[in-house]
Parts: structure tokens; C-alpha cells; sequence
């Protein structure tokens, strides 16, 4: 009895994982429900939980259809809902807070691109099969779209953001128009989120 207790319960935490933690830095925190406990790697992932990180702190997650997400120090991520299967069925939406974050998508943005979303405090992004990175901060947020499209929509507005070019949004506003970055501003957040080795979040699947 016991043993079949167990394998129902390990199927069902299976079947609830929609991801794993691959790499911490630091200080970095698993928050499901009302428990709050260190994120250790190879932890699995499901709907609702937020991951929270700390000064100099970094974490790596690994979603079920190869979307990964890199997140940076004194960040606030949630996985608000997902479901990667039938194509009619899969979606994805992410919840950015604050903080910094590099994202590359996966197969969901794929085959449904329409229910792939990131929200932040101020802006929804939408893609179009991609990677995009972003520095959330109360008074202003900055998103690049570094390979394929996205688009950005605020106050009822919404730009197209290109490879190369990024556009910045103050809350109470619509998105700035796009225009082309630097390429040390990009520098800037991949030095917050890429002082990893794992070649799995790295690149593009």
C-alpha cells in the first residue's frame, strides 16, 4: 500500500512539472503557495510558483518545451500558466515583476505564438518566436529583442520591436518607439543573467 502511495504521488508531481531549475547563484528562492524554500537545482517547476532572487544572485530555468529563462539578482518571476501539449491546448504566461531577464523561447512559441506572453509591471510582450531580455524597475522598463520579433503593448498601444532594436516604457504610458540599442546595453543585462555554463539555456533551441 505504501509503495502504491508513493507512485501516485511522484506521477502526480510529474505530471503538475512544467519545468526544472538548472542553475542557482546566491540567493535564490522557490515560492509555491505559501511555502517559501531555497530553489535547489533540478528542482521541478509547476503553474503559480515564483522564483525570487537575491543581491548578486542568478537562476536558470528550463521549461518543458526548451523555453529557457535566465533570470537575475533582486528579480520576481512567475510561472502564472502553462501547458505544453496539443496545439490547441499549449500556453504560456510569465509574470516579470521586476528585475532583470533573458528568455529564449521555445516550441509553445512555435506552434502558438499568440498564447506566448510575458507580462511586467507596466507592459504585455508578445512573440513571435524569439529571444528577449528586459530590466524591470519602478520608475522605467526596457525590453530588446534580440532575435526573431516581439511586440510590446501598453495603455491600449502597441510596438513592433525588431532584432536590434528595444523601446522603453514609463508606467502610465504607451511604449516608446522602437529604436536600435547599443550593443553595451545589452551587454549590461547579459552580465547580470549569463555568468553560467549550462550551453542549454545559453542557446537558441
Amino acid at each position: 500500500m505504501k509503495s502504491l502511495i508513493f507512485l501516485l504521488l511522484l506521477l502526480s508531481s510529474l505530471s503538475a512539472s512544467v519545468g526544472t531549475i538548472v542553475y542557482t547563484k546566491g540567493d535564490v528562492f522557490l515560492q509555491r503557495g505559501s511555502t517559501l524554500s531555497p530553489a535547489i537545482v533540478g528542482s521541478s517547476l509547476e503553474e503559480k510558483d515564483t522564483i525570487t532572487t537575491k543581491d548578486a544572485s542568478l537562476v536558470k530555468l528550463l521549461l518543458s518545451d526548451k523555453s529557457a529563462v535566465s533570470i537575475g539578482a533582486n528579480s520576481d518571476f512567475s510561472i502564472e500558466s502553462y501547458l505544453f501539449g496539443e496545439k490547441k491546448n499549449s500556453k504560456a504566461k510569465f509574470k516579470m515583476k521586476k528585475g532583470v531577464f533573458r528568455m529564449i523561447t521555445g516550441k509553445i512559441a512555435k506552434i502558438r505564438p499568440d498564447k506566448f506572453k510575458l507580462k511586467t509591471r507596466t507592459v504585455t510582450i508578445g512573440i513571435r518566436g524569439t529571444i528577449f531580455s528586459g530590466k524591470i524597475t519602478k520608475s522605467k522598463e526596457e525590453i530588446f529583442c534580440e532575435h526573431g520579433e516581439i511586440y510590446v503593448s501598453s495603455q491600449g498601444k502597441s510596438e513592433d520591436i525588431k532584432k536590434g532594436y528595444k523601446t522603453s516604457v514609463k508606467p502610465g504610458f504607451a511604449p516608446s518607439k522602437a529604436k536600435p540599442y547599443f550593443a553595451i546595453e545589452l551587454d549590461k543585462i547579459h552580465g547580470q543573467v549569463s555568468s553560467w555554463k549550462d550551453k542549454k539555456c545559453q542557446e537558441k533551441p
